[in-house]
């Protein structure tokens, strides 16, 4: 997918396998995998794991549309937490 492309728009196209790329606190980019986006209370969250974690590892983070597009590291644990149940639930019902 072209790099014009908005984080938005690749996190939400259904078609794009690609990986996404963020940048750390100390400004190196870390490429991650898309698992899934879960609507959750009128938000989205999307489940992405670094290339480099477990199989079974995901970072939740959450997708700000306001007026630029963003996402962010969900710190709220139980938040978190509900999330990932979402997810399961949704695997285990397909």
């Amino acid at each position: 997918m072209s790099k014009d492309v908005s984080l938005l728009k690749q996190l939400l196209d259904e078609k794009n396998d690609d990986n996404i790329f963020l940048f750390d606190e100390a400004g190196e980019s870390v490429e991650l995998e898309q698992i899934a986006i879960i609507p959750h209370n009128d938000e989205l969250f999307a489940l992405l794991r670094p290339l480099d974690a477990d199989e079974d590892a995901a970072a939740v983070f959450r997708i700000i549309t306001d007026d630029e597009e963003s996402i962010e590291s969900v710190e709220d644990e139980d938040l978190a937490m509900q999330i990932l149940k979402m997810y399961n639930e949704q695997i285990e019902e397909n």
